[in-house]
C-alpha cells in the first residue's frame, strides 16, 4: 500500500447512508455492543433510505452509524424536529468523536429540510454521554409509572365527559387534539400517533358538550407484561375539569378487566400536573429515569 493510501485510510470519514449499505450496517451491529434504537430490518432500511442518516468509516472499516428520522412538518415554521432513531458505534472507537463526525455529515441536509433540532430519549448511559460530547444537552427525563391490577379501579364521580370508542375515522380529531395538547418537541409526528391509534387495543375519545376534547390509547399486555397507556391528551380549554382523570381511570379499568398485572405509562419528570394526577390514582414510580437529549441547530 502506498504512503498516500495509508494516510487516507487512517483519516476517519463519513457520508450519507444509502439502502445498499444494509450489509455494512448489519456487520457493524454484529460486532459491537454499543447499539441503540430500532433494530428491525424494515426500520433499518427506512433509515438508510431517508437521506438523513450517515455512516462513518475508519481505515475502510465501519466505525459508526447515525440513523435520524425527521418528523413530518407541523405547520410551525420555527420548530421542526428529527429524532435519533438509531446509533451504533464500533467497540474500538470514541463514541463522542464518532457522533460528532456523523453529525457534521447530516447537518446541511437537515437544515435544507428546515429541521431546527434533534431529539433523543437516550435509554442507554453511553448514548447520553456520547451525545453530550457532541453538544447535545439534557432537557428533561422520562419517568415510568405502574399501577398494579390488585388495586380496585378508581371511581371518578362525577364523569365530566362522555367516552366512546375511537375509530380510524377519528384520525383527524386525534391528531388535532394531540397537536393542541403537546408542544412540538413532545408531540411526535402524525405517523407515530396514527400508528398508536391503529394498534391500540382500547382507544377512546372524550366528548364534552358535543365536541371531542380528549383521547386515550391503551394496549393490552403481552404475556405477563403490564398494559401500556401509550397516549392520553386533553384539549387545553378543558384542562382542570377532570377529563384527563376520567380517561386515565378508564384505562385502569380496561387493564383490570383484561386480567393484566396492571397498567404502566410514562411522562416527563418536569410534568408536575400529570405526575400529581397519576400518583393520586395509585401509580408509583418504577425503574430508572431516562435522559431526554436535545441539540438546537
Amino acid at each position: 500500500m502506498s504512503w498516500w493510501r495509508r494516510t487516507q485510510a487512517t483519516s476517519p470519514v463519513a457520508r450519507l447512508a444509502v439502502p445498499a449499505d444494509r450489509p455494512v450496517l448489519a456487520a457493524l451491529l454484529a460486532n459491537t455492543w454499543r447499539r441503540f434504537g430500532a433494530l428491525a430490518v424494515e426500520e433499518q432500511l427506512a433509515l438508510l433510505d431517508n437521506g438523513s442518516s450517515a455512516l462513518a468509516f475508519d481505515a475502510y472499516e465501519p466505525m459508526g452509524f447515525l440513523g435520524l428520522s425527521p418528523r413530518a412538518p407541523t405547520g410551525e415554521p420555527l420548530e421542526r424536529w428529527a429524532d435519533v432513531a438509531m446509533l451504533v458505534v464500533a467497540p474500538n472507537q470514541g463514541a463522542g468523536r464518532t457522533v460528532s463526525l456523523l453529525l457534521e455529515t447530516v447537518l446541511a441536509g437537515l437544515q435544507a429540510q428546515a429541521v431546527t433540532g434533534l431529539a433523543c430519549v437516550a435509554a442507554d448511559h453511553w448514548v447520553s454521554e456520547a451525545l453530550a460530547e457532541a453538544r447535545f444537552f439534557q432537557v428533561d427525563r422520562v419517568i415510568n409509572y405502574t399501577r398494579p391490577a390488585g388495586k380496585i379501579p378508581p371511581a371518578v364521580p362525577p364523569t365530566p365527559a362522555s367516552l366512546r370508542p375511537a375509530v380510524p375515522a377519528d384520525m383527524g380529531v386525534i391528531l388535532d387534539l394531540n397537536a393542541a395538547a403537546f408542544r412540538p418537541f413532545w408531540r411526535y409526528d402524525p405517523q407515530t400517533t396514527a400508528s398508536w391509534l391503529l394498534t391500540a387495543d382500547h382507544a377512546v375519545v372524550a366528548e364534552l358538550e358535543g365536541r371531542p376534547v380528549g383521547f386515550a390509547l391503551t394496549t393490552r399486555a403481552i404475556l405477563d407484561e403490564y398494559a401500556q397507556l401509550m397516549r392520553v391528551a386533553t384539549h387545553p380549554s378543558v384542562q382542570g375539569r377532570g377529563v384527563g382523570r376520567q380517561l386515565v381511570a378508564d384505562a385502569i379499568r380496561f387493564a383490570h378487566e383484561s386480567g393484566t398485572p396492571g397498567l404502566s405509562l410514562n411522562t416527563q419528570a418536569s410534568n408536575a400536573v400529570s405526575r400529581y394526577l397519576y400518583e393520586s390514582l395509585g401509580f408509583h414510580l418504577t425503574g430508572a429515569p431516562v435522559a431526554v437529549m436535545m441539540l438546537r441547530m
